[in-house]
């Protein structure tokens, strides 16, 4: 049985991506060509050998290039962390404001090839806590806040962990403060 997360014209039509806005495999040599915004660059230039760490994370799972005209517009993907269990990626460049909604409705398309190929029962991702765009687009996704992660970040700043299961599950706090799922 091929993987829809393997061959790509066959991922870029079913989620919807067709002419000159699409999907290639992901290279390090893209985050080169993109205009990155000021949270992303802050967080690149902490962690110094991000080119290395981002190709690290294309072996380690799925990664892609999302494309506009032959210009790289976002780079992501997601690595699995234990069976089950994988953390989604992204870098955008300020260029992706423009095909915000083409790209946004390609990404939920997405999130349910990868839970349903990768059989996860979680994605998870982790954004800034002052990066209102990304907390605002990471909920569009329909994942779900879980808390904060004090000093997380290579730069030092709290973020945000948020999750989907694949059961529709959510996760909220009880009254003794331990985590219940909730259907």
């Amino acid at each position: 049985v091929s993987s829809m997360l393997e061959d790509i014209a066959e991922l870029n039509q079913h989620i919807g991506l067709t002419g000159d806005r699409h999907l290639v495999p992901f290279s390090p040599i893209h985050i080169r060509m993109m205009e990155i915004g000021p949270f992303e660059l802050e967080y690149l230039n902490r962690l110094g050998s991000y080119a290395q760490i981002l190709e690290a994370y294309a072996q380690m799972g799925h990664a892609y290039t999302g494309v506009v005209s032959g210009k790289p517009v976002c780079c992501f993907g997601c690595i699995r962390l234990w069976p089950g269990v994988s953390e989604m990626w992204m870098l955008p460049s300020t260029g992706l404001r423009s095909v915000a909604m083409t790209f946004h409705r390609a990404a939920m398309r997405w999130l349910t090839v990868v839970m349903d190929e990768m059989e996860l029962v979680r994605i998870q991702a982790t954004v800034h806590t002052a990066n209102r765009r990304a907390l605002k687009w990471i909920e569009s996704l329909n994942l779900e806040c879980e808390g904060t992660l004090r000093a997380f970040g290579p730069e030092g700043a709290d973020y945000k962990m948020y999750s989907r299961l694949s059961d529709g599950r959510t996760f909220q706090l009880t009254e003794n403060a331990t985590p219940a799922a909730r259907t």
